[in-house]
């Protein structure tokens, strides 16, 4: 039942993505991606504001035909699958800590040769060869790593000379200890870096940083319309379909009102420096 997920998505991690996958099965009979909206214009779905950041974070990345992808952090795989079919890579390998995702990636995957889904930690990367990936995607995945020193040497170990990595991710705009918050960001795993932070640290890497973008007012321009997204219809019930958009709009005034003081949204786009 949708309304019982919704309440359990706050204890921990694992938790809220596999409600959150359950609830969208529901409602919308199919996986949904697992990041935040992009507005590109009014009267988008859910769905379509979600597509419109993977959009705009790959044409920051050029074509990626005949390249070998990485995506770390690939969720239930919508996303990876969705590149994989519309930009054509030569090869796309998703990987996700969470197996209940890789399961639901795996079951997604259809007949695609060369898209595969993989359990391995963005900051160990077992599953990947030195110098072997051409481009490597972590959208909306990072602020989970608790040490993404160690992630960032494994991203210079595995990109190939000359290959591209992308990183978008939620920074905090300073660093606050907030006690009474303590807790049930660890249970979250919530680790926000600053702009600062990350920059200092990607130079201690040897990863260069080509472009930086602040995406902040286009995400959260993409919560407008929101009302719109779940409709009666789709639910088994009222009190099912009142609970579920009561839980959208807290999530909502949640994630504005972090973007509005607390948080900033941005893309990194570098490569590594190989000696």
């Amino acid at each position: 039942m949708p309304n019982k997920n919704l309440l359990e998505t706050g204890s921990s991690t694992h938790n809220y993505y596999q409600n959150i996958n359950k609830t969208y099965k529901k409602l919308y009979h199919k996986l949904l991606m697992l990041h935040y909206p992009f507005f590109k214009k009014h009267d988008e779905s859910l769905e379509d504001r979600q597509v419109n950041l993977t959009d705009h974070c790959v044409s920051r990345l050029g074509n990626l035909e005949n390249q070998n992808v990485l995506e770390v952090g690939c969720g239930n795989g919508t996303q990876s699958l969705y590149i994989y079919e519309k930009y054509k890579p030569a090869k796309m390998t998703g990987i996700d800590i969470n197996d209940h995702n890789i399961g639901l990636a795996h079951s997604i995957n259809g007949s695609h040769r060369h898209l595969d889904f993989k359990v391995d930690d963005a900051q160990q990367l077992n599953e990947i060869p030195d110098n072997s990936v051409d481009v490597l995607l972590c959208i909306e995945s990072a602020f989970h790593y608790p040490d993404k020193p160690r992630f960032m040497k494994e991203m210079h170990r595995v990109i190939k000379p000359g290959g591209k990595f992308l990183i978008a991710d939620i920074l905090s705009r300073s660093y606050k200890n907030r006690y009474f918050l303590e807790k049930w960001k660890r249970k979250m795993s919530f680790h926000h870096w600053t702009e600062k932070h990350y920059l200092e640290t990607f130079r201690e890497h040897n990863l260069k940083v080509s472009t930086k973008e602040n995406i902040t007012e286009p995400v959260k321009k993409g919560y407008k319309g929101y009302g719109r997204w779940i409709t009666r219809k789709q639910s088994d019930s009222w009190m099912n379909y009142l609970l579920f958009k009561l839980f959208i709009f807290v999530q909502v005034k949640i994630n504005t009102f972090l973007l509005n003081k607390r948080r900033k949204y941005y893309i990194f786009v570098g490569e590594p420096v190989k000696e």
